[in-house]
């Protein structure tokens, strides 16, 4: 037998964490129970300001990029762009530790401490998240329009404005691009 769960208005990405889904939506970071997938269930919240809210989730720390318009116009927002760190450790209590300021963030990915953040028409950002509360910036490519993320065994999927990039992440502290398939715009 089918069901479903009713998330509301507003889901920007839904990300899977131990036993639990991460809903980033306009209005916060919604946390939920997902021990059995047939039945997952609301945990908590963390609410913010309107805004477009992509997240992804490491170490039981979320990682959320808040981007006060998108394309469409429909998260503008009173809140700046910016990147928050929340301590989920509590999942019924998450807790905002820290932000950071951002250009346009889109979307997010990490993998083992390497947090890639794209910036819209503002490029790409590759940071050093080994410390959450002192996340460093290693590399910046401005020459692409980034909108999203995928990294995995040291593969970084990237879609753009042109195309799909990949690129290699296995040297920490220099991103090389592998390769690029080019899409023309309609």
């Amino acid at each position: 037998m089918e069901s479903s769960v009713k998330l509301g208005f507003g889901i920007e990405t839904i990300f899977p964490y131990k036993d639990h889904l991460f809903v980033g939506t306009t209005t916060g970071l919604q946390i939920w129970n997902n021990l059995d997938p047939k039945k997952p269930y609301f945990v908590s919240r963390l609410e913010h300001a309107r805004a477009c809210d992509p997240v992804v989730v490491e170490n039981d720390i979320a990682y959320v990029t808040l981007r006060s318009v998108n394309n469409f116009g429909r998260c503008g927002a009173a809140v700046a762009n910016q990147l928050d760190v929340i301590d989920v450790s509590v999942l019924s209590n998450p807790v905002l530790k820290k932000s950071y300021e951002m250009e346009n963030p889109y979307g997010l990915g990490i993998d083992k401490g390497k947090l890639f953040i794209c910036e819209g028409n503002k490029g790409l950002k590759y940071f050093n998240a080994s410390n959450p509360m002192d996340v460093k910036l290693l590399q910046q490519f401005k020459n692409i329009d980034a909108y999203d993320v995928i990294p995995l065994n040291n593969t970084l999927m990237l879609i753009g404005k042109d195309g799909l990039y990949q690129y290699d992440y296995s040297n920490t502290d220099n991103l090389k691009l592998i390769s690029k398939i080019p899409v023309k715009s309609i």
